[in-house]
């Protein structure tokens, strides 16, 4: 069980799973957040608590009661519950959990951010301080400097292509975004990042990211300013997501140039099987890609495509105009022993795409052969 508690009700906003089987919690956060602040929010990472009937809407709604009870406020409180779906939240445990924690209430995130995992193996954590280009990196959860931040946590390992947001993300910051649409805000530093995420193409029934602003620096950014740095810490996150995909051992970045929907076609690359397992065994196996590219849909025309791959400093073309180019295949299989490659696809004019992903490796089925049963 993880809480945030807000001093007092700050503006909020929400975004949530297009799933139609959504879990309750998604309906009831989506109304909490109506009227555009929060007071607090419950995070249980054991149980979805999904497609679990009246049952499962009455639990989720005692989860919001027993925090207010147990830290004593009043205001809307968000839930979120990941985990199995189909099964019924134990509520004894979940009363003690959320008791527990209200207990320990501290200004350091990391019991959070270990209390929202399933099968992560790493933390999720980023950190952006106002008037800086550098963003705090994943060492110590609470190293931020500057008179205001964003600071944001994820949890997310599999079942990953969000179409909203991603499994749970939680972002906070003291600057002062109520002269704005803080909603606004969200989609548009959201369209950025984590819809530009994707690890096996599966939409959680449960995925949400909510962003809290306390306005408690007095710093007011614009619209655009204030995107811009949300943006920042959310595509780092989305970035951490996608390397710690379950079994994944590389990040992946499909950047696609060109066509009337660069987007679309990057995802398909990013989203195909045969891609993900190439990079995997460290294949420089072209044909896979472009074979992505050719069935997303999107009209382009082959004798303009160029593919290269880039790793660390390298850069490696594969595929110019239609044809094989002229390549050292096993001295670019060494290469994709990396932990991060750039599938660098040009198909003419246009603007650029870029979606994160991973690898498939024998980690990903085992875990979710083993998932439920």
């Amino acid at each position: 069980m993880g809480l945030i508690i807000c001093d007092a009700e700050y503006p909020a906003a929400g975004v949530f799973t297009t799933n139609q089987f959504r879990a309750s919690c998604v309906d009831f956060s989506r109304t909490a957040l109506l009227g555009g602040v929060l007071r607090g929010l419950v995070v249980n990472s054991g149980n979805a608590n999904c497609a679990t009937g009246e049952q499962g809407a009455k639990d989720t709604v005692r989860m919001a009661q027993l925090v207010s009870e147990s830290v004593g406020i009043d205001g809307p409180i968000a839930v979120a519950s990941t985990g199995v779906i189909g099964h019924h939240l134990d509520m004894q445990k979940v009363e003690k959990g959320i008791l527990d924690a209200s207990k320990n209430l501290s200004t350091d995130p990391k019991p959070f951010i270990e209390a929202i995992l399933t099968t992560d193996l790493v933390e999720k954590w980023a950190g952006a301080s106002w008037g800086s280009d550098e963003l705090s990196t994943p060492k110590n959860p609470i190293e931020l400097t500057g008179e205001a931040f964003v600071y944001g946590v994820c949890k997310g390992s599999g079942m990953i292509s969000p179409n909203m947001a991603t499994m749970l993300g939680y972002v906070v910051t003291d600057l002062d975004l109520s002269h704005l649409d803080i909603q606004s805000v969200l989609r548009q530093a959201n369209a950025v990042s984590f819809n530009c995420m994707t690890v096996d193409s599966d939409t959680s029934t449960n995925d949400m990211v909510i962003l809290i602003a306390s306005g408690l620096s007095g710093i007011a950014p614009s619209e655009a300013e204030a995107v811009k740095i949300i943006s920042r810490v959310c595509t780092e996150l989305a970035k951490q997501v996608a390397k710690d995909g379950e079994g994944a051992t590389k990040l992946i970045e499909v950047r696609v140039t060109g066509t009337e929907n660069p987007a679309q076609v990057a995802r398909s690359i990013a989203d195909s099987p045969l891609v993900k397992t190439a990079m995997f065994g460290c294949d420089p196996n072209w044909g896979r890609v472009i074979m992505a590219t050719g069935k997303s849909g999107v009209p382009l025309d082959v004798s303009k495509a160029v593919l290269h791959f880039e790793i660390g400093e390298e850069r490696y073309m594969l595929f110019e105009n239609g044809e094989p180019a002229r390549f050292d295949p096993a001295k670019v299989s060494t290469a994709l022993k990396a932990d991060h490659v750039i599938i660098d696809l040009n198909l003419g004019e246009g603007e650029t795409s870029t979606i994160y992903t991973c690898d498939f490796g024998y980690g990903y089925v085992r875990i979710n052969a083993e998932y439920h049963t």
